[in-house]
């Protein structure tokens, strides 16, 4: 058996070296559909599966293995969505009991509610940690603290919860693994790479040793100083003893040096790491603090601004926004992407370019009705859903089928009249500054939400969340990890702001 650990350090390439393993694997002789590369995040499996299909021109089709341990658990069960507790299920017991879910508790000062979280969320939370690190109710609960939450309220729930599943023959995701682990079955695999592997709860790691059965070859790829998903049970020290054998990446292709002495600074804090030397990029990069946003030179380059929790976030998100900067966060433009589709379809219709159907339903619906339209002609008018979508109209045929009433000579910011004034202003204020709206320089985001990503330039909000905090005071190690993940995204420089209360990490 060839059994080996890979600590990949930030930027040297993990995915990388995975896909370099598969392919030695296959020029082994070992079929694709035989080896397994397995990962807690479908962000991580992707990666992976999408780098071994681009670089050995494999058939995506040809890696039935190539998935998270949650979806293998899925195919190995024969469930199917039906099957699974979801969201609405949640809702319902939670509706019996009295304890809500999925919506956000008013009292901004309770700890449940800094994680932006229900109570009903927060106490299922607790009982999967528990079920994922292979502790009982009673002793998570004890670990995890009070925090404004009641033992017997949360034995109640999770009764309820159990009573449920049982009387509609449900499952949860935690169920599919412990179900895996149960069963004792290996696929027919003979090699085997487990990605991002810091990150496995102890339950995870019980899938994965039963996957370990047959397989000749196997790989675990990840670095201990990024676990930083301790609160979704990560067992570091089942990654680091893995195996005996242990290979370090030691040079980063991302990280320049400025910013990777700051990383050591904030690394050699963690108690109980396995060390490892690495070496950054040659340039030399930049480090810099500032007291606001508004000294941070944002008007050129990529960015990205990264808080420790979504409260955080949208904070800073509220900041650059009355500065005027566009930007991203989860994937969505500050600008509603809907009505700057319709301002710049209205400026192409009033200069003769005719439209579709479905682009006038969504130009209408910014009008008011009344000051716009002719009653009726609303973007979900009879007569506006029964037009052709193969066929395009030009706004006179609107003024004269379509009710529309507005002038063409006037401009967008006129003509929508449900875009309130300060979004209006926003738009043309980037629209001056010639900002990419619909695909922004600047993103915000979380710091978990950034981990296996990167940017040129990196802004670190270094306040930390009341939970954080008495998390941090208890055990310093998680935080440190935490903000050296978030020192370690950038690629030319670094900026810290300076923190706005006591509550703060200290880069």
């Amino acid at each position: 058996m060839e059994s080996e650990t890979i600590l990949g350090p930030p930027g040297t390439g993990k995915t990388q070296t995975n896909s370099n393993r598969i392919r030695d694997c296959i020029q082994e002789g070992i079929d694709p559909d035989r080896i397994a590369c397995v990962s807690f995040t479908r962000k991580a499996a992707g990666e992976s599966r999408d780098r071994v299909v681009k670089d050995w021109n494999i058939d995506e089709r040809d890696l039935p293995y190539f998935q998270t341990l949650h979806s293998m658990a899925y195919k190995a069960g024969g469930y199917t969505t039906d099957d699974v507790m979801s969201p609405k299920d949640l809702k319902i017991i939670g509706n019996a009991v009295g304890i809500p879910f999925g919506t956000k508790n008013k009292n901004i000062e309770t700890d449940f509610d800094s994680l932006g979280i229900s109570k009903g969320d927060h106490y299922m939370n607790m009982y999967h940690l528990a079920r994922s690190k292979k502790m009982t109710l009673e002793e998570m609960y004890r670990v995890t603290g009070d925090h404004g939450l009641h033992f017997a309220e949360l034995h109640r729930l999770v009764k309820a919860y159990h009573d449920y599943k049982k009387s509609y023959n449900k499952i949860d995701f935690t169920d599919m693994i412990e179900e895996f682990v149960v069963a004792d079955i290996c696929p027919n695999i003979d090699a085997l790479f487990v990605d991002e592997a810091q990150d496995l709860s102890t339950l995870q790691w019980s899938m994965v040793n039963v996957l370990r059965r047959n397989p000749r070859i196997q790989v675990f790829t990840g670095d201990d100083d990024q676990a930083i998903m301790s609160f979704q049970g990560a067992d570091v020290k089942a990654f680091l003893s893995a195996t005996e054998k242990k290979t370090v990446l030691n040079q980063s292709y991302r990280v320049p040096g400025s910013v990777w002495g700051q990383a050591q600074n904030i690394v050699n804090r963690i108690d109980g790491r396995a060390p490892k030397l690495w070496y950054p990029k040659k340039q030399e990069g930049d480090v810099r603090y500032h007291q606001s946003l508004q000294d941070i030179p944002l008007g050129e380059g990529e960015w990205c601004l990264m808080a420790r929790t979504n409260r955080i976030a949208s904070y800073h998100a509220t900041n650059l926004r009355k500065e005027g900067w566009v930007y991203s966060r989860n994937g969505h433009p500050s600008i509603p992407t809907k009505a700057y589709e319709a301002l710049m379809d209205w400026e192409f219709w009033c200069k003769g370019q005719p439209l579709s159907p479905s682009k006038i339903r969504n130009v209408y619906a910014f009008m008011k009705t009344g000051d716009a339209l002719t009653r009726g002609y609303g973007p979900k008018s009879r007569t506006l859903m029964t037009l052709d979508e193969e066929e395009l109209y030009d706004i006179r045929y609107a003024k004269d089928h379509l009710g529309l009433l507005v002038n063409d000579s006037i401009r967008w910011h006129q003509a929508l009249g449900k875009i309130d004034l300060e979004t209006k202003n926003y738009i043309l204020n980037a629209l001056k500054r010639g900002d990419n709206v619909k695909n922004p320089r600047i993103k915000v985001s979380t710091i978990h939400s950034m981990k296996g990503g990167e940017a040129d330039n990196i802004i670190v909000v270094p306040d930390i969340s009341y939970a954080a905090h008495r998390e941090y005071q208890k055990d310093p190690s998680t935080e440190h990890r935490v903000f050296y993940v978030a020192v370690t995204r950038a690629k030319k420089s670094l900026h810290v702001l300076y923190p706005t209360t006591d509550r703060n990490y200290v880069i």
